[in-house]
């Protein structure tokens, strides 16, 4: 231990004296911490930054790249801690080839339609999906996704989508005619997407797409409800200097 230190970086608490604190906010929850933890060698409470500047958080993230760390963790200082990964309170941005910051965190999406496939693809019946999310009574679209999936999981995608064709674009659809898919359907099948930037999009109808989107699997545990929401969608693209009127 002498010759090779260690040191156990503490981040939150989130039960004290029988107390549960997940419904404290994380500024209640790091004044609570620096109470408990005493000034020593081996227990610290991590260094933190409070900023709503984009530029200043771009300049931090940068900073502990070049220190040799992942990237930063991104927390709202009015957020509750949310068990498991629910809403954006807490994001996590690193590294990614040829950019500045990736989001580490995904999005669940429900597929809106998809594209007939070309070439190697047009056995399968499919190229590519469209998906989005609920923003108030209407869907709007935000990624086309076309790679990610295996030979198998095209086949799978298309069987399942099968099922849920519509004749005709619904009413509460809410897609630029430029993005209409060569299949719409209705809104079941919830993928999970990871993308490397919320960015502002004229193309998407909610104004915001997902920049390199691709699938990560399907969430065969969730239905349409449980979808990410609007609201995170804008906290992330604010986050990231992107943010919408």
């Amino acid at each position: 231990a002498a010759s090779v230190p260690l040191r156990f970086f503490v981040f939150d608490v989130l039960f004290w004296n029988g107390e549960s604190l997940l419904s404290k906010n994380y500024f209640e929850r790091r004044e609570l911490l620096k109470k408990i933890i005493l000034k020593n060698e081996t227990l610290v409470v991590d260094e933190f930054v409070k900023t709503n500047n984009p530029i200043e958080l771009e300049e931090i993230h940068t900073r502990f790249l070049e220190e040799g760390y992942e990237g930063a963790v991104m927390k709202m200082w009015s957020g509750e801690y949310l068990p498991g990964r629910q809403g954006w309170n807490w994001v996590k941005i690193k590294e990614a080839e040829g950019t500045s910051g990736k989001l580490a965190d995904t999005f669940d999406l429900v597929v809106l339609g998809y594209y007939y496939g070309r070439g190697k693809r047009a056995g399968f019946g499919m190229g590519a999906f469209l998906a989005g999310l609920k923003k108030g009574e209407e869907w709007v679209s935000i990624a086309k996704i076309g790679t990610g999936l295996t030979d198998l999981e095209f086949k799978e995608l298309r069987k399942r989508l099968d099922a849920l064709e519509l004749q005709k674009k619904p009413e509460n659809f809410l897609v630029e005619d430029i993005l209409a898919p060569d299949v719409w359907v209705s809104p079941k099948v919830v993928v999970e997407i990871a993308a490397d930037e919320v960015t502002k999009s004229p193309s998407h109808s909610g104004g915001l797409a997902l920049r390199f989107p691709r699938l990560v699997r399907f969430r065969d545990d969730k239905g349409a409800e449980q979808s990410t929401g609007w609201e995170e969608i804008l906290s992330i693209a604010k986050i990231s200097g992107n943010e919408i009127s």
